[in-house]
């Protein structure tokens, strides 16, 4: 009986800190010292927006998005990793350099963050509700 009630308890622990789609859904920034970086994460798409540091619009993608074992995937991604863009990128720019990216994701305090690049600090971050 304790074997059974120990599984059911590990089962539920496990269960209970893994992550759902609908809790990512929302809006990230990353705020860096080069570009402002936006990742919008509706149902089953992204849309992910790169800003000068005047705000101008430099870039803007989309593409679908999954969830696995708290680690989000996002299909045809341009990773910019807060360098700096001279110029507005079009879609024949980044073509080259679009690719498949997958990155943990976890609640910290009360923000919910997706670590592209711990080394280099580069993590997009989404505030939660206070509920």
């Amino acid at each position: 009986m304790k074997q059974i009630i120990f599984s059911f308890l590990s089962i539920f622990m496990i269960s209970s800190c893994t992550l759902n789609k609908k809790e990512l859904v929302g809006k990230y920034s990353l705020n860096g010292k080069q570009i402002n970086d936006s990742l919008i994460l509706t149902n089953d798409k992204y849309i992910h927006k790169i800003f000068d540091k005047n705000y101008k619009l430099m870039y803007i993608g989309s593409n679908k998005w999954t969830l696995d074992n708290d680690r989000i995937t996002l299909f045809g991604f341009y990773s910019n990793e807060n360098n700096l863009i001279d110029e507005p990128l079009s879609d024949e720019d980044v073509k080259k350099f679009l690719m498949i990216t997958s990155f943990p994701v976890y609640k910290q305090n009360n923000e919910m963050i997706l670590e592209v690049n711990a080394d280099e600090n580069i993590f997009y971050r989404k505030l939660l509700d206070n509920d």
